[in-house]
């Protein structure tokens, strides 16, 4: 390390502390060939993991690996005074606001990244996700039933490497959902069908919670998702960054939605500040799970450089076998059905299929 730079942390080193940079820029390198900094003022860094192992259970060590400009003034802040300080909205929104930049950067490396892949690492990444979905169904038909004989099908599959691939590429994804406050009532409106809910390229002073209905998202014009799930949350990232909205959000029917303004955020969260823990929370899982879908993508670019030399393609002999873990979950759950009369399988068959 430079003695210019000051290393706070490395990877796969105990995540037992954050950091407050009081001023000066902190360089978080994603793997040898990705980096991102966070610069400015009063900043809480080195969050995800000590949410991810502390307060979700999750055991891991770092992913990352920290360094500091040596002119920069920072304090390390021990794991259990970070745990204790997320109570106070002070502390709380300034360590979501270093989330949330964090998930921002590393999409971006995600997305520079992908487009570096060719037709077959696309067809690695989505027969992965398949995976994963099935097996993910399976793994809540299990919680719901507790069958020992659903749990074998289970245990075959979810240590599988292609699940953990395909875990990384939906989590880092999925929305976050929360249970509805009665302090929120009074913030609820109603969008009729077809309203715009927010428009794209707009500023974004507000997070959503959607209530009843479903939302179309659209971006340039064409409709890429819906969201129908009662207690997802949107516009988190707009809010915390005041990044302008990369989606417009129409209401498909009539569509009641929780709107709470950048403002009002420090009101609700002395009252009851769970809103905003459970942002953070699923912003320090997003850029848990970006981490290791770099490394997944990474490892592909690699793999696809030593296939560019003469002989076997080991690509298509990748995607091959993740077929045949496909097809060995979904003869599993098809013999289920028949022999188990287990008819709530069948639609995770189909999606298989």
């Amino acid at each position: 390390m430079s003695q210019n730079f000051l290393k706070l942390y490395s990877s796969n080193s105990e995540p037992d502390s954050a950091f407050f940079l009081n001023e000066g820029s902190v360089f978080l390198y994603a793997s040898n060939n990705d980096k991102y900094s966070i610069k400015g003022q009063n900043l809480i860094v080195g969050s995800t993991e000590l949410i991810m192992k502390h307060i979700l259970g999750e055991n891991t060590l770092r992913l990352e690996t920290a360094v500091t400009t040596a002119n920069s003034t920072i304090k390390r802040i021990p794991h259990e005074k970070f745990i204790s300080s997320i109570n106070s909205f002070s502390f709380l929104i300034n360590a979501s606001i270093v989330l949330a930049k964090q998930v921002l950067l590393t999409n971006k490396i995600i997305n520079k990244n992908m487009d570096a892949l060719d037709g077959n690492d696309r067809l690695l990444k989505d027969l992965s996700i398949k995976y994963y979905k099935g097996v993910a169904d399976l793994s809540k038909e299990f919680d719901k039933r507790k069958l020992p004989w659903i749990n074998e099908i289970l245990k075959k599959h979810i240590t599988s490497l292609n699940f953990k691939r395909g875990e990384a590429f939906c989590k880092s994804q999925e929305s976050l959902t929360v249970e509805s406050s009665n302090m929120l009532s009074d913030k609820m409106i109603e969008y009729p069908r077809g309203s715009a809910i927010c428009e794209e390229n707009t500023a974004g002073e507000e997070l959503y919670i959607l209530q009843a209905g479903s939302i179309e998202v659209e971006i340039g014009g064409n409709r890429v998702a819906t969201i129908d799930k009662k207690g997802t949350v949107f516009g988190e990232m707009a809010l915390l960054l005041n990044e302008k909205r990369t989606a417009t959000l129409r209401a498909k029917n009539n569509t009641v939605i929780t709107k709470i303004m950048k403002n009002e955020l420090k009101e609700i969260c002395e009252k009851d500040n769970d809103l905003l823990k459970n942002v953070a929370f699923s912003l320090a899982q997003k850029h848990y799970f970006n981490i290791i879908k770099i490394g997944a993508v990474n490892k592909s670019l690699i793999e696809h450089a030593l296939d560019a030399e003469p002989g076997e393609d080991k690509k298509v002999n990748q995607a091959e076998r993740l077929k045949l873990d496909i097809s060995k979950l979904k003869n599993d759950l098809a013999d289920a059905v028949y022999k188990k009369d287990a008819d709530y399988l069948q639609p995770i068959v189909d999606e298989l299929a």
